[in-house]
């Protein structure tokens, strides 16, 4: 099934993608008699049995309010999750491109867990804003987990009935924020506030759940600049998989429905180019994961 949030920022309602209409969950649960109608993505993952509630809402699409795909904003799936991370240095051609650049190994030995503020999320076709204090504004195209069930020191055989579904994000990053590029001190790294700005998460454009996968298939991943293809990919990249990520992290911290995990980057990064060839006001940044669909978003400049 494809969820999506759709309305105005900040009052997203959850919805199920019917071909090209949105049923309203919230109007669909209370067709059903669901004991507890929701109206959020969050709320609906926290649900013990939301799979079965879904069903129950979907056989009463017909009757719920129904809304046209191509007149509504599309959020985030999970417009404000608990929380978001990421896996840093996580596929096989992205490490291999860094150490063509950097001269020096960099592959972990276990997955490189970073974070970003939730703030940073928009939806999958609202614009980037490319902020002043920035002039390496990187694109990074990333399978995004979204967690289904509350997950704390779960084996990789258990991860799999721990995630609601996948969905597409573009992982991006102010580079020369990132690596401190004003500090002299080599250690200095501020990998979360250069990947926290405003707008730096677009995700979308649904979250499609999990039984719709081939658990073992890998996924392929682009990304176009301006039609251009930039990165160009599939999952079998990931150097630490689904059922390794999100085992590890639960280890040392519990995972709730609705937590967000984006799984890694392959090649192809602005940053590594030669000459790099990092984002700027005009740029259109087109994300793409198969059986998910695609994010497109326009980068604009910040107005003062």
């Amino acid at each position: 099934m494809k969820l999506v949030s759709y309305g105005p920022m900040g009052e997203e309602r959850a919805g199920i993608l019917d071909g090209e209409v949105i049923v309203d969950l919230e109007s669909a649960m209370r067709l059903a008699n669901a004991a507890r109608p929701v109206a959020d993505m969050r709320l609906l993952l926290e649900q013990t049995d939301w799979r079965a509630l879904l069903d129950l809402a979907f056989e009463h699409r017909a009757e719920a309010t129904r809304v046209a795909l191509d007149t509504v904003r599309l959020g985030a799936p999970v417009p404000v999750p608990r929380k978001l991370l990421i896996a840093g240095a996580n596929t096989h051609s992205h490490v291999a491109e860094a150490v063509a650049v950097l001269k020096e190994a960099i592959a972990p030995n276990e997955p490189m867990i970073l974070a970003k503020a939730t703030s940073s999320i928009c939806g999958a076709f609202d614009h980037v804003v490319h902020p002043p204090e920035t002039t390496k504004l990187d694109y990074e195209v990333e399978l995004g987990v979204v967690i289904g069930k509350t997950a704390r020191r779960i084996s990789r055989s258990q991860v799999r009935d721990h995630v609601a579904g996948f969905s597409v994000i573009n992982e991006m990053s102010a580079r020369d924020i990132q690596l401190a590029e004003h500090e002299t001190n080599p250690f200095f790294r501020v990998h979360f506030i250069g990947k926290s700005f405003d707008t730096f998460n677009p995700m979308g454009p649904t979250l499609v759940t999990i039984d719709e996968f081939d658990w073992n298939a890998p996924l392929k991943m682009k990304t176009l600049v301006n039609g251009e293809v930039r990165q160009s990919d599939d999952t079998n990249d990931l150097v630490f998989g689904v059922e390794e990520l999100v085992s590890y992290i639960s280890q040392s911290m519990t995972l709730f429905p609705g937590d967000v995990i984006a799984t890694g980057s392959p090649a192809g990064v602005a940053n590594f180019m030669k000459p790099p060839r990092f984002l700027k006001p005009g740029d259109v940044v087109r994300c793409e994961i198969e059986r998910i669909g695609f994010i497109e978003n326009l980068v604009v400049a910040e107005l003062a």
